[in-house]
């Protein structure tokens, strides 16, 4: 795993090739796409192929025969999809976590101090120090397109106009260009991309506020190790993929995994002295539950995770303070996750690379002149990544670049 995403990492901070087009620029990405694969031998080519087509567990059964040891492995094939254990392309996406590095450890995880929310106040700050005004609260109504299909501005929710020779859209693909965009100024094929966009899940974010930490029956000591790793309820492969087809037949998983941490253990600024948080991402509930969901047995479902907790960690549900549960429908509703996916569209290998999000604008361009998108959709996203916002940012760079010299082309020459 490492080594291969020691290969195709790389290709994630690239603007796509456009694979078929004939253009020039399109040639030479498309060969430092190849610049980048020549690196994978025969074996190495057959395997990623593999990797990127096949099921997490016809990975894990050519290596492991534990049920214990397999159903937690399959877990990163299968956080935040639509998708089971067994399901065809669950491989490529426990690859895409492998991508990532703290510190130099491939697919290792880390806290920020100060929660999530840490991370946008760094962005914040470093933004301003550059100048940038960052205003909140300034819904965006309409994206404004001038007849002749170039960017005009913004509308915002109040009314106010904000005029703009360039806008990156970060939102869903279904909002920016269902919602925000008037859809008679795009194009037929790229609308039909757009709303073919899948965006399915069954994810249910669990927060508790505890007043002390989990005893674990196993190891009842606190061990930094396990009380800060990543705690994992998921017995076996089968299990997993049973909790999926229940989803799919339209119940909640009546035996639900749960991939927990508690970051407390490092960062006490996020609870009172003695007092902790808890994170549990969990599946499955219907996917029909960001539109329609049962409240009654999504809290039953919620019930059924803390008493997974108290299987393994006796008198667990009475250090349960507070508990927060986020279904499909807040996710859609309140953080505009359409379908409550958290990748903003499945980690499929119809939804990868130059499809993603729609054919030919993979680049992070859009059919609207001067409008780009660099949301969770396009290439590189998929998880806590700036991917992205790098890719995008060298985009329109490069075609600022390329519009100065046009402009420099037009001018009239005086003199010798």
């Amino acid at each position: 795993m490492r080594e291969v995403g020691q290969v195709l990492g790389p290709t994630l901070r690239e603007i796509p090739a456009r694979l078929g087009s004939r253009r020039p620029a399109d040639l030479a990405r498309q060969g430092m796409l190849l610049w980048h694969l020549r690196k994978l031998d025969v074996r190495e080519t057959v395997d990623v192929t593999r990797l990127l087509t096949g099921s997490i567990a016809d990975l894990l059964d050519a290596y492991f025969e534990s049920d214990a040891v397999r159903g937690l492995l399959s877990v990163s094939g299968v956080i935040g999809a639509w998708a089971g254990p067994r399901s065809a392309g669950t491989g490529y996406l426990t690859l895409h976590h492998h991508v990532g590095d703290v510190d130099g450890h491939a697919g290792a995880w880390g806290f920020p101090r100060g929660g999530m929310g840490g991370v946008t106040s760094a962005l914040a700050g470093a933004a301003r120090s550059f100048g940038a005004e960052i205003r909140t609260g300034a819904a965006v109504a309409r994206i404004r397109v001038s007849p002749g299909g170039q960017l005009a501005g913004v509308t915002l929710a109040s009314g106010e106009e904000v005029d703009a020779a360039t806008v990156v859209a970060t939102a869903h693909p279904q909002v920016t260009f269902g919602i925000l965009v008037d859809p008679s100024a795009l194009p037929e094929p790229f609308l039909a991309d757009i709303r073919r966009w899948q965006s399915r899940s069954g994810t249910v974010k669990i927060n508790l506020a505890l007043d002390r930490l989990p005893v674990f029956a196993t190891h009842p000591g606190f061990d930094p190790q396990v009380h800060g790793g990543t705690i994992v309820l998921a017995e076996s492969l089968d299990d997993i993929e049973n909790a999926f087809q229940e989803a799919v037949s339209g119940r909640p998983s009546a035996k639900p995994f749960a991939d927990i941490c508690i970051p407390s253990v490092f960062d006490d600024s996020l609870a009172p002295m003695g007092h902790h948080v808890m994170s549990l991402f969990t599946q499955w509930v219907p996917c029909g539950y960001a539109s329609a969901p049962d409240e009654a047995e999504l809290a039953a479902y919620a019930d059924r995770v803390i008493g997974r907790m108290e299987t393994v960690a006796p008198g667990f549900t009475g250090s349960v303070l507070h508990r927060q549960v986020i279904g499909p429908q807040q996710m859609h509703e309140e953080y505009g996750l359409i379908g409550g996916n958290i990748f903003h569209g499945e980690l499929t290998l119809g939804q990868m690379y130059h499809a993603r999000p729609a054919a030919g604008y993979a680049d992070l361009r859009t059919p609207i002149r001067g409008l780009y998108q660099a949301g969770s959709a396009t290439h590189g996203g998929g998880g806590v990544t700036g991917i992205p916002g790098r890719n995008v940012v060298r985009q329109i760079r490069a075609d600022h670049h390329a519009a100065r010299w046009r402009r420099r082309d037009r001018l009239p020459r005086h003199g010798p």
